[in-house]
C-alpha cells in the first residue's frame, strides 16, 4: 500500500482528518435534536433555539466544504497514482514483454484505472468513515449503558454480515473479472481483424462464440447477485429493524424515566450514523474486491526482479553473439528457438531463412531483446543485452517487425519514434531508407495521419516508413523481419539501396527473408529448421545455384560453429 501512495500520502493523511472533523459534525444534527427536546422545549427560550441552530448550520456548513474539499483531494489522489504508476507499469510491461502473459500486458494499464476508480469514489469514503462507528457507539454508551450495547451488538452483527458478504462473493467477483478480460480480449481481437472475419462469413459464429462467453459470464454474475443481494438485503433490513428497536428501547427508558426524550432522539439518530459507512462498505464490496485483486497484479509486476543494468557501456561496434539460445514462449511447452550458437561480426549483414515456423521471426525479436532467451544469452559487444538499458538499446537498434504496426500518427510521429527529434532527423532516416520521394507525394507528406495501426496506408507503404523508423537515429544494429514483405518491384529496389548504404555505414544487418533475390547482398546465410539452426555458410555468387525448395546453396563459412 506505501507503494501506492508515494509522495501523495499527504493527500491520503488529509482525507483522514478530513474524515474526523466531517464525522464530529455528523453528530450536530443528533446533538441539536438532543437540546430541543431536552432544553428548548422546556424552557421556551428562543435565545437558545436560535443559538443552537446557528452552532448546528455553522456545524453543517463546515461538514459541507470539508466533505467537498475530501473528495477533490481524493480524486487528486487517483490522479497522482495513475500518474505515478501508470508510468511505471507500462515501463516495466514493455520492459518485460516477453517475461508476462499477454493477459497480464493487456490488463496491467486497466489494474491501474481501477485502482484510481476505486480511490476517488464512495468505496474509500466508506472506509475513512467505518472506524467512527466505535465512537459513535462509545458516545451511545455515555448516554446509556443498555443503548450502548444494543449499538455495539448491531455493529456487531453488520460486521458479520460484511464477513458473510464477503465469503459469498469473493470467488465469484474474481471468476467474473477474469472472465470478463477473456471475453474482453477476444472482442478485441475480432475488431482489430474485423474485415476477414465479415468477408469470410465468420460473424454468425463469432456471434454464438461471444453470446456463450456472455452467458457463462451472466451466470457468475448472478449467482455473486444473488448471494451479494442476500446480504445487503439483509443489511438494510437489520439495519432499519435495529433503529425501530433503538427507538422502542429508548422510548421504554423514557418511560421509566432512565432517559430523556431528546435522548431518544437523538441516540436513534447517531445508532444510523454509525452503522452506515458499514452497510457503504457492503455495498461497494464488488469495487473494494476488484481494486484489492488489481493492487495485488500490480504488486507482482512491480516486484518481478528487473535485470541490473549498466548505463555507462560504450558505443557498440554492433557485434551480435548468441551462445546455445534457446526460447520457450510463457505457458508453451515446446520452444520456439532451442541451442541457437552464433556470431554475426559488426558491419556484416546475415541473412536468415527457412520454412514457415523454422522460428526465424522469434531469433530476430530475440537479437533485439523484445523477449529474453529462456536459456543461454544474446550479446551485444560481449555484454548480455540485458545489460542494457532499454532507452539507450532502442537508439542503438533499428528494427522492422513482419506485422509493421504503425501507431496512430502522422508519418512524421512514426519515423520519429513519437519523440521530439529534430525534423531534420526524420527527412534524414526517410531518406536512408529511400523512402522520401514516396512519403512527399503522400497528400500531406512527411504530416499525412497514418491511421490506427496504418491502416490509411497501402501494405507497401507502411513497410517503407517502418523502414524509415527503423533507420531513424542512424543505429548500429538494423533487423529486418520479412521487410520485402509487400514490396513492389520499386520497393525491392529502395531495400536494396537501403542495405547497401547500410553496409557502407558499417552497420551490422540481420535480415529475415522469404524472397532469395535480396539474398544477393548478404554475406553469409542462416538457414533455421524447426527452431535450430540447420546450416551456416557463405552464399555463392554463381547463377542458377538455388535449389527447387528456394534455399540457396551455400558454402561452408570459415571457423563457424553449427547447431
Amino acid at each position: 500500500m506505501k507503494r501506492f501512495m508515494g509522495k501523495d500520502g499527504w493527500l491520503w493523511l488529509t482525507a483522514a482528518a478530513f474524515s474526523l472533523v466531517i464525522n464530529v459534525a455528523l453528530l450536530a444534527p443528533s446533538l441539536y435534536m438532543l437540546q430541543v427536546f431536552d432544553r428548548v422545549l422546556a424552557t421556551r427560550s428562543i435565545e437558545t433555539l436560535g443559538l443552537l441552530s446557528l452552532i448546528a448550520g455553522v456545524a453543517l456548513a463546515l461538514m459541507f466544504v470539508l466533505d467537498l474539499v475530501r473528495a477533490r483531494l481524493l480524486a487528486l489522489a487517483g490522479m497522482l497514482l495513475e500518474d505515478r504508476i501508470g508510468a511505471q507499469v507500462l515501463r516495466r510491461v514493455l520492459d518485460g514483454i516477453g517475461r508476462a502473459a499477454p493477459p497480464e500486458r493487456a490488463w496491467a494499464m486497466r489494474d491501474v484505472g481501477v485502482l484510481r476508480a476505486f480511490v476517488s469514489g464512495p468505496g474509500i469514503v466508506a472506509l475513512f468513515d467505518a472506524p467512527w462507528m466505535l465512537a459513535y457507539i462509545a458516545l451511545i454508551f455515555a448516554f446509556d449503558g443498555l443503548l450502548g450495547a444494543l449499538a455495539l451488538a448491531s455493529a456487531a452483527v453488520l460486521m458479520l454480515l460484511a464477513w458473510a458478504n464477503e465469503r459469498a462473493t469473493h470467488a465469484g467477483v474474481e471468476q467474473a473479472q477474469a472472465q470478463s478480460r477473456d471475453a474482453g480480449r477476444f472482442i478485441d481481437g475480432v475488431m482489430r481483424h474485423a474485415e476477414p472475419v465479415r468477408a469470410l462469413g465468420m460473424t454468425p459464429a463469432i456471434g454464438s462464440r461471444w453470446q456463450a462467453a456472455s452467458r457463462a459470464l451472466q451466470r457468475i454474475q448472478l449467482d455473486t447477485q444473488r448471494a451479494g443481494g442476500l446480504v445487503g438485503s439483509a443489511t438494510r433490513c437489520f439495519r432499519q429493524s435495529v433503529q425501530v428497536a433503538m427507538m422502542g428501547v429508548a422510548a421504554w427508558l423514557v418511560i421509566e424515566q432512565r432517559a430523556t426524550p431528546g435522548v431518544m432522539i437523538a441516540v436513534t439518530i447517531i445508532l444510523g450514523r454509525a452503522l452506515a459507512p458499514v452497510e457503504m462498505v457492503i455495498a461497494q464490496w464488488k469495487s473494494f474486491v476488484e481494486a484489492r485483486a488489481a493492487m495485488h497484479r500490480l504488486d507482482r509486476l512491480l516486484d518481478a526482479e528487473a535485470p541490473p543494468r549498466f548505463a555507462a557501456l560504450p558505443e557498440p561496434t554492433g557485434a551480435l553473439t548468441l551462445e546455445n539460445v534457446s526460447y520457450a514462449a510463457p505457458g508453451a511447452h515446446r520452444p520456439l528457438v532451442r541451442g541457437v550458437q552464433l556470431e554475426i561480426r559488426a558491419g556484416e549483414i546475415v541473412g536468415v531463412v527457412g520454412p514457415s515456423g523454422s522460428g526465424k521471426s522469434t531469433l530476430a525479436r530475440l537479437l533485439t531483446g523484445i523477449v529474453p532467451a529462456s536459456a543461454g544469452s544474446v550479446r551485444i559487444d560481449g555484454a548480455d543485452i540485458a545489460q542494457w538499458e532499454p532507452a539507450r538499446l532502442g537508439e542503438l537498434l533499428g528494427y522492422l517487425p513482419q506485422d509493421v504496426a504503425l501507431l496512430a500518427g502522422t508519418v512524421a510521429e512514426n519515423i520519429a519514434r513519437f519523440g521530439d527529434g529534430p525534423q531534420a532527423a526524420i527527412v534524414a532516416a526517410a531518406q536512408r531508407a529511400h523512402a522520401h520521394e514516396l512519403i512527399v507525394g503522400l497528400p500531406d507528406g512527411y504530416m499525412t495521419p497514418v491511421g490506427e495501426a496504418g491502416q490509411w496506408l497501402s501494405g507497401g507503404q507502411r513497410q517503407r516508413v517502418a523502414l524509415a523508423r527503423a533507420l531513424y537515429g542512424r543505429p548500429r544494429i538494423v533487423v529486418l523481419d520479412e521487410p520485402n514483405a509487400y514490396l513492389d518491384a520499386a520497393g525491392e529496389q529502395a531495400l536494396g539501396a537501403a542495405l547497401r548504404d547500410l553496409r557502407a555505414a558499417g552497420a551490422t544487418v540481420v535480415l529475415v527473408t522469404q524472397r532469395t533475390p535480396i539474398l544477393a547482398l548478404v554475406d553469409r546465410i542462416v538457414v533455421m529448421d524447426h527452431g535450430a539452426v540447420a546450416r551456416i555458410g557463405l552464399r555463392r555468387e554463381q547463377a542458377g545455384d538455388e535449389p527447387a525448395d528456394g534455399v540457396p546453396v551455400l558454402q561452408p563459412a570459415r571457423q563457424e560453429a553449427v547447431s
